[in-house]
């Protein structure tokens, strides 16, 4: 597609509407990027990247990114996919036997006995039965909590955590719902286990290498401390408070758990490479990390329906009719039920209020990096989306 000129006043708007965020305090700072059709359209940095030292926002700051590691470790396993290691209607007892014999949740104690087996496609979109207890308050939240099963902050090795998993209750049958979960660090143990090879050494020399990601992994060297941005949160109309600032960071720490599911710090150069390496289907600049039919499935819908259609209407404060799920993205269905973009739109977002897009049709891409949590206090990313679309001299849908 020939680059599609963005509407200068459209673009204002966008800069007035994070200059507001900021004067209030609602957030320190933020980020966003704009690629079209071969080259970036579009950079903002605006704020600080934390209340304390004033440094400014710039395209090397460091992020947390939170959910939006688990793109990066869903394109992980479909390597191994590519390489024949399995297919997706594997059970993953094939490689975690703990999982052989699941059991169904009942509120009074006496669970059941589940009848299909989780699949690998399962754990690739949230369809296993597994819950995230950060995200939930069903009953099964505390036999997960009190037994350090707790999504990134789980407590011991992905062996340890992941096993302990095994012998949970499951919510449903494997492949009935959606619901947002753990699947993503049964994903990094998966790749372990086939592999041979940390989860995290695997992303190394697997995927940041190759990309040449030199910001991304899972703590922070202490180098790189003077570009961290600090995590705020706010109480009420209060102004914004720290949860986790740069000199005191747990990130400074290597981690125990190597979360699949959030446990990645990023920068906007990083991240952009890896959704360039998805907008090539699986190449960036002679690297290929994935056949390109492997993207294409990736980025396709794999459930029966829409989100809302699988129990998921109202999650994280979103509306998702008109939006399906892949191996590892949400993907566009419907973009009049949405309400902007194009159909087959894919992309995620994370815990501290980042979101990135591609849109396949438009050619774009969209990487939007803050420091705030909940995500759902601020409508930023249904705020965002019809932003860029109006800005664009394109019509969708």
């Amino acid at each position: 597609m020939k680059h599609t000129k963005f509407s200068n006043n459209s673009l204002r708007q966008i800069d007035q509407y994070f200059d507001d965020y900021i004067s209030a305090q609602k957030i320190a700072g933020c980020s966003l990027l704009l690629w079209q059709s071969e080259a970036e359209r579009y950079t903002m940095f605006k704020g600080v990247q934390d209340l304390e030292s004033g440094t400014p926002v710039s395209r090397d700051t460091i992020f947390r990114i939170y959910s939006m590691t688990k793109p990066v470790a869903s394109v992980a396993l479909m390597m191994l996919w590519d390489r024949g290691y399995f297919d997706l209607n594997d059970p993953i007892a094939r490689f975690l036997p703990k999982f052989n014999e699941m059991t169904l949740y009942r509120p009074d104690g006496d669970h059941v006995s589940a009848a299909g087996q989780i699949k690998m496609q399962h754990v690739l979109n949230h369809t296993a039965g597994f819950i995230l207890p950060a995200f939930s308050e069903h009953p099964l939240r505390e036999f997960y909590v009190s037994d350090g099963v707790n999504g990134s902050r789980s407590e011991g090795t992905l062996t340890d955590v992941i096993d302990r998993l095994a012998n949970k209750p499951l919510l449903f049958e494997p492949g009935t719902r959606w619901e947002y979960s753990m699947a993503t660090d049964v994903v990094g143990h998966l790749i372990e286990v086939i592999d041979g090879r940390p989860f995290d050494t695997f992303l190394q020399e697997e995927i940041f290498a190759p990309l040449g990601l030199v910001d991304t992994g899972f703590h922070l060297s202490s180098n790189k401390i003077s570009r961290f941005a600090g995590n705020y949160t706010r109480d009420g109309s209060e102004p914004i408070r720290p949860i986790d600032m740069p000199a005191t960071s747990r990130y400074l720490t290597v981690p125990e758990y190597k979360s699949g599911n959030g446990g990645l710090l990023s920068t906007m150069d990083d991240y952009l490479r890896f959704c360039l390496m998805l907008r090539n289907r699986g190449t960036l600049n002679g690297v290929q990390l994935l056949k390109a039919e492997t993207v294409d499935l990736m980025t396709r819908n794999h459930l029966d329906g829409d989100m809302a259609d699988m129990d998921a209407a109202n999650f994280s404060g979103l509306d998702w009719s008109g939006i399906g799920f892949g191996l590892g993205f949400s993907v566009v269905l419907d973009p009049k039920r949405v309400g902007y973009g194009n159909k087959g739109i894919y992309g995620w977002s994370g815990a501290a209020s980042t979101y990135f897009w591609v849109d396949p049709v438009a050619d774009l891409i969209a990487i939007f990096f803050t420091q705030f949590m909940p995500s759902r206090t601020y409508p930023i990313r249904s705020d965002l989306r019809p932003l860029v679309y109006s800005a664009l001299a394109l019509k969708s849908f």
